[in-house]
């Protein structure tokens, strides 16, 4: 078990902190620990709602019907349970379409001059790593997710974009991701996603904190179907489920 302690920040909210430091493991167990929670809500009276980060969760709680210090408590027993001590949790990998076109990658030869690589390498070194989504956060949908390796972990741009197609992909030192929306932003756009990752109208993203991306490499053609078919409502995701073998 991880070492951590509790930090209240206002009357009715605390943080359960663990090292501070990004690690896979440390922010499984903070995902899994929230999701159990939110799911069992009504088990834990006065606990009102979770927010899992990096290395936190906040917790927000009633204290007309709990106090800081039986919330703390409900949290160690679960953490020293046999359900968080000893189970393996549900891996589920994402497969996201990506067109790498120059088009949609304006940073693609920079990226590949930066890692001594051709775009073709750089291509086929993104897309063979499945990226662990750390959090949700920046902008509706935004998925932080690492980790990039190395030799393609080009440092943002030292001068952000003023505008960036949503959907569009990029690298910023070891963490990759996608943008849900048109916005501003200083990541290496390495190529663009057709799906439509961010909809008002159906606010739960395609993919939550705790899930893996996996990228896949499509043509400019593959890229205007699927395009055309997930705008329509016909386009799948492909996902793969397994046991997790990080935690």
């Amino acid at each position: 078990m991880f070492e951590y302690r509790y930090q209240l920040i206002s009357e009715e909210a605390f943080d359960l902190v663990f090292a501070n430091k990004i690690d896979i493991k440390i922010n499984w167990l903070i995902q899994n620990l929230a999701r159990y929670l939110l799911k069992n809500i009504s088990r834990y009276r006065g606990i009102i709602d979770l927010i899992p980060a990096y290395h936190t969760l906040t917790v927000y709680f009633d204290p007309l019907l709990i106090s800081y210090q039986e919330a703390k408590q409900s949290l160690n027993n679960l953490l020293n349970s046999d359900l968080f001590k000893n189970s393996s949790f549900a891996k589920r990998i994402i497969e996201i379409p990506v067109c790498y076109d120059d088009e949609f990658g304006p940073d693609l030869k920079d990226l590949a001059e930066y890692a001594k690589m051709s775009i073709d390498q750089l291509i086929e070194t993104h897309t063979n790593s499945d990226y662990y989504i750390y959090m949700l956060g920046f902008l509706p949908g935004f998925a932080y997710m690492g980790t990039v390796i190395d030799r393609i972990a080009m440092p943002r741009l030292a001068q952000p974009r003023k505008k960036l197609e949503a959907g569009s992909v990029g690298i910023a030192g070891k963490q990759t991701g996608m943008y849900p929306v048109q916005s501003p932003g200083g990541w290496r756009i390495i190529g663009r996603t057709p799906l439509i990752l961010y909809d008002p109208n159906r606010p739960e993203p395609r993919y939550r904190a705790g899930d893996y991306i996996r990228f896949k490499s499509i043509s400019k053609e593959q890229y205007e179907q699927i395009r055309e078919q997930d705008r329509a409502g016909e386009y799948k995701l492909n996902t793969i489920s397994g046991e997790s073998d990080e935690y």
